[in-house]
């Protein structure tokens, strides 16, 4: 563990301060580090309870000697010092360690083996506790190098943003215009080859797959919808294009009709009867099968052209 690349780390992180996906993953991970940091000091916490713990029973052990010679009393010095940077346990574990004191001392065979025993199982504690703390700081380590991870991808990604802020302020400003004008072309380039690749595949399907028909008379439908809309806006712009409207288009086409119809009953007529028709009787056969609304049309386009009524 680099205690001074967790503070640099940190540093970076607040100077960036901006809130996004990447920095809330930072900020997850500080989290998980904080939580770490509390097992770490919680397990050194029971380390040295343990410590305080076995040093209480060496101070027990000593005092029992009497008129002790001066390395005992060198001992029971440096453990009192070991007791005030540790701290005393609470009375049930002095009390527990004085126990397993006087097992340990004890002449009798059978309760030294019975102390060992206890000893033994503080040994397993112990050993648990220090197992734990490597698990402990190998998690706390992989968590740094997350956050490094994290804190150079948020600097690379800060870089690019860096050289479009730096792009957009040229020119006194107008570079963001420019940049703008940029993006908006391009996005709009690429919708419309898009839009253009889907529309010639739909175009290119709709006469043999009824699916595609149907996704293309979308289609065709707002197309329709555009033309209208340019039609309301500049009523003359149809008209310029030399296009149509359907609506003037249908009695043209519905007169002609009638008139080719009549046309063609004459010619079989006349194949039939073995002489030429005249004239006459084209127009009253057209007058006989020409509706009202189609002879007043005939009327007009005759008055426009100006062959009277």
């Amino acid at each position: 563990m680099n205690k001074h690349t967790f503070l640099f780390l940190l540093s970076a992180f607040i100077l960036v301060g901006c809130k996004t996906p990447n920095v809330d993953k930072i900020n997850k991970t500080r989290d998980f580090m904080s939580d770490t940091r509390n097992e770490l000091a919680d397990n050194t916490d029971k380390k040295m309870e343990q410590i305080a713990t076995l040093a209480t029973g060496t101070e027990y052990s000593l005092s029992q000697i009497t008129n002790p010679p001066v390395e005992v009393k060198t001992a029971m010095d440096f453990n009192t010092r070991i007791l005030s940077i540790t701290g005393n346990p609470n009375i049930d574990e002095i009390n527990k360690m004085r126990q397993i004191t006087d097992l340990l001392n004890s002449e009798i065979q059978k309760e030294r083996e019975k102390g060992d025993k206890e000893l033994s199982e503080r040994d397993r504690q112990i050993v648990l506790l220090q197992l734990r703390q490597g698990e402990i700081e190998n998690k706390y380590d992989v968590q740094i190098k997350g956050l490094e991870k994290q804190a150079t991808e948020i600097a690379k990604k800060a870089d690019k943003l860096q050289a479009t802020v730096d792009e957009v302020n040229s020119w006194f400003g107008l570079g963001g215009v420019i940049y703008g004008l940029k993006r908006f072309f391009t996005t709009a380039l690429t919708g419309i080859v898009i839009f253009g690749i889907c529309f010639l595949g739909l175009r290119f399907f709709a006469a043999t797959n009824p699916i595609a028909g149907a996704a293309f008379s979308i289609i065709e439908h707002f197309a329709a919808f555009f033309v209208k809309l340019i039609k309301g806006i500049a009523p003359k712009a149809v008209e310029f294009s030399n296009h149509v409207e359907l609506s003037k288009f249908t009695p043209y086409k519905n007169t002609l009709d009638s008139m080719v119809d009549t046309l063609e009953s004459l010619k079989t007529i006349q194949k039939s009867r073995g002489n030429n028709i005249s004239l006459d009787e084209v127009f009253q056969e057209l007058d006989k099968n020409l509706n009202n609304s189609e002879k007043i049309l005939v009327n007009e386009l005759k008055s426009q052209n100006k062959y009277g009524a």
